[in-house]
């Protein structure tokens, strides 16, 4: 029987973040600070997505028929996608709403 190996050291200091805060302060201003803007950009591709969607797929399968062709699985998923992009969007909007009622709520205690 051997020995029991004593248990590892810890380290002397803490694991340093792989990402400093002034790197990720530096991409915001090199990008013109859109990184906090996306759920912003998605409502309009979204509404565009949709829209040639639809007017992609009524086109298709009104000139081809019921049988699904490669054109047609593209228009099917682009409808897809500006549906799953309005979904989105709708979703980051009340999670915004949300966050904001939540901290009106912590501002005013008198009032509920």
């Amino acid at each position: 029987m051997s020995a029991p190996e004593p248990p590892p050291a810890a380290p002397a200091e803490p694991l340093a973040s792989p990402e400093p805060p002034g790197a990720l302060r530096a991409l915001l201003l090199a990008t013109g600070g859109v990184g906090g803007s996306w759920p912003r950009c998605v409502l309009p591709f979204g509404v565009v997505a949709l829209v040639t969607g639809a007017a992609a797929t009524a086109i298709t399968f009104s000139l081809r028929g019921p049988r699904l062709d490669p054109e047609q699985g593209v228009a099917l998923a682009a409808l897809g996608a500006g549906l799953g992009l309005l979904a989105a969007a709708f979703l980051c909007w009340h999670a915004r709403r949300r966050r904001r009622a939540g901290r009106a709520g912590q501002r005013e205690p008198g009032t509920s």
